[in-house]
């Protein structure tokens, strides 16, 4: 990204460790992507829920970022990488492997899904933030930016093949039996880890108490908000992410209600739609090159916002709407990819390692915090105004997240490779605490 001259194959080439530990979360990402389809469907389906029980599920997977986020942190900064990972993915397996064995035997019910998605939700947490925090650890700070492309390309290809998969089983089974998929890919993820090399960090040496770990947390929060570039990607995410999740409560509905997609139409819409994740993980390292980062940035979230727009436009059914879905879909994830590939090393570039674990905390607490205010406002509005005008209004201002970038230092910022501003002077900035 910082040159345009081809790099030698040694220079190109990551870390074993790194691979394994990219093939273990894209099998984790199909199973997720599977649940994202199923569980709402299982709630819709099988117990009849709403507009307003479906944003309170999406919100109960979202609201551990906001109560455990900052703890998450903390811990992911004293205790190894590699057991959190394993512990969260053997729990959020085992707990959805409930949903399909209560559905089962016929006991499955509303606050199940709720809990189930909450427990998830908080094994989620401790995962993504360890997941995160580890990579610096196994891949050299060079070529994090490939790395980045690598961790969203495969993503994107996990949650292409997800949809269309989830339709399959789903149709085939039922929707909480597809689940299972789900449950089986972090144990098969897990299975990974113990091979991936990770280099050992600095760790505070201080017992870790109530206070200490309030301490902690708020040093990763006092870092990000001193340092402008950093606090303007959080803000700029957590709006588009906000937006989204309001237009994610009532998309399902909208497609299921209005559109009148089968499971399998739903899958392979949006399973088409997701290949825009591989097209724009592949094009976005090129395109920062023409544009420069800042810039990157903002025409993501603006192809994001503009295919979300699609969506409620489409006012056919059959296979028209399908390839209309599939074309929304395409263009939002496109626009995401896009800006996740250069939006996560700006945190690697101006983080301090001893901080890498509360910095994300705190990013993730801003930004996944407010996922489930979005969620249940979408599912409020869903219900008030209907899913198409829900849809219209969350995608429109989705292109208002850009405003954080364009006002900010980002703006003109060319590469990833960052260095400290006069704005964000290592005097405003608190040392990280380690022994």
């Amino acid at each position: 990204m910082t040159d345009a001259v081809p790099e030698p194959e040694q220079a190109r080439r990551l870390p074993r460790g790194f691979l394994l530990l990219l093939t273990g979360q894209s099998v984790s990402l199909v199973g997720s992507a599977v649940t994202l389809l199923a569980l709402p469907l299982t709630a819709i389906d099988l117990l009849a829920a709403g507009p307003f029980q479906t944003g309170v599920l999406l919100a109960c997977g979202r609201a551990p970022y906001l109560l455990c986020g900052p703890v998450a942190g903390v811990l992911v900064d004293r205790w190894s990488h590699r057991t959190l990972l394993m512990s969260a993915n053997t729990a959020m397996a085992l707990v959805l492997a409930t949903v399909p064995v209560t559905a089962l035997t016929g006991h499955l019910s509303l606050p199940h899904l709720y809990v189930a998605a909450t427990v998830v939700g908080t094994a989620t947490v401790l995962a993504d933030v360890a997941y995160l925090a580890c990579v610096p650890t196994v891949v050299p700070s060079a070529q994090l930016v490939q790395a980045q492309s690598r961790l969203e390309l495969g993503q994107s290809i996990a949650v292409a093949l997800g949809p269309p998969l989830a339709g399959w089983l789903i149709g085939a089974f039922s929707p909480p039996t597809a689940i299972f998929a789900d449950a089986a890919s972090f144990l098969l993820a897990t299975a990974f880890l113990p091979y991936v090399a990770m280099r050992p960090l600095p760790r505070p040496s201080a017992a870790l108490t109530t206070g200490g770990i309030v301490t902690e947390a708020a040093e990763g929060a006092r870092f990000l908000l001193r340092t402008a570039r950093l606090r303007a990607v959080t803000l700029a995410t957590a709006t588009f992410v906000f937006c989204y999740n309001a237009y994610a409560a009532v998309f399902l509905l909208y497609l299921t209600g209005h559109l009148g997609f089968s499971a399998y139409e739903t899958g392979a819409a949006m399973g088409v739609g997701a290949a825009g994740g591989v097209a724009g993980a592949l094009v976005a390292r090129s395109l920062a090159r023409v544009l420069g980062l800042g810039r990157v940035l903002v025409a993501g979230l603006l192809l994001s916002a503009a295919g979300a727009l699609v969506a409620p436009v489409i006012a056919t059914t059959g296979w028209p709407a399908l390839l209309g879905i599939a074309l929304s879909q395409f263009l939002l994830w496109t626009g995401q990819q896009i800006y996740n590939v250069h939006q996560v090393p700006v945190r690697y570039a101006l983080t301090p390692p001893a901080l890498y674990g509360r910095i994300n905390a705190s990013i993730r607490t801003a930004v996944w915090g407010l996922a489930p205010v979005g969620a249940l406002l979408g599912g409020a509005c869903g219900t008030w105004f209907g899913t198409r005008t829900t849809l219209a209004l969350s995608g429109t201002v989705m292109a208002l997240a850009t405003v954080w970038i364009a006002r900010s230092p980002l703006w003109s910022a060319r590469t990833a490779q960052l260095e400290p501003l006069a704005q964000e002077s290592d005097a405003g900035t608190p040392r990280p605490t380690v022994s």
